[in-house]
């Protein structure tokens, strides 16, 4: 008994279509606008945690500190979780991508996607998990580093995000030449 594995083809009309069930319908170049939308999103959304929000950490003060930080904690996270996964999800689908500068885009992008969840679960939320015991300035002088490295990682997604969406606009404005 052998099992067929399915592999990605180009649809008949050039468009990238993987060959998996529920994906044949997905076109790539809605997939890398949403990837672009949500990446800038996201890169934004670092720069300003960490530009303003965490630039006030110092100043809550110990007396509120514990509920300030549990309160960042749960809303932070209501917020960055639905653009990270369909971000995440972008860098799924666009691993299989047909045009081979694309996948290439998009292993750079998941490197950089992986890059930044190691630095999220090893770094970033244990030292929110100290500071929600309570507040400590080195930890946050810890955080300030790791989140400035999750940033940067973030701004190079977005690059790649941006090139993608660029390479997708040209090759949809190139004129078409029948019979080539």
């Amino acid at each position: 008994m052998s099992v067929r594995v399915p592999r990605p083809a180009p649809a008949t009309t050039g468009d990238w279509s993987p060959a998996l069930p529920g994906l044949a319908r997905l076109r790539l170049d809605v997939v890398v606008v949403v990837q672009a939308i949500v990446t800038a999103l996201m890169v934004g959304m670092i720069w300003t945690v960490h530009l303003l929000h965490y630039e006030l950490f110092p100043l809550v003060g110990t007396d509120a500190w514990d509920a300030y930080e549990s309160a960042h904690v749960d809303r932070i996270g209501n917020i960055l979780f639905g653009p990270w996964l369909v971000e995440g999800l972008c860098v799924l689908v666009l691993l299989l991508a047909r045009p081979r500068n694309l996948r290439i885009l998009a292993f750079v992008g998941a490197f950089l996607m992986l890059g930044i969840l190691i630095d999220t679960a090893a770094f970033s939320a244990p030292a929110h998990g100290r500071l929600l015991e309570r507040w400590d300035r080195t930890t946050y002088d810890d955080l300030m580093v790791i989140n400035l490295i999750r940033a940067w990682l973030w701004t190079a997604r977005g690059v790649v995000a941006v090139w993608m969406l660029w390479l997708v606009v040209a090759h949809t404005r190139a004129p078409r030449v029948e019979g080539a």
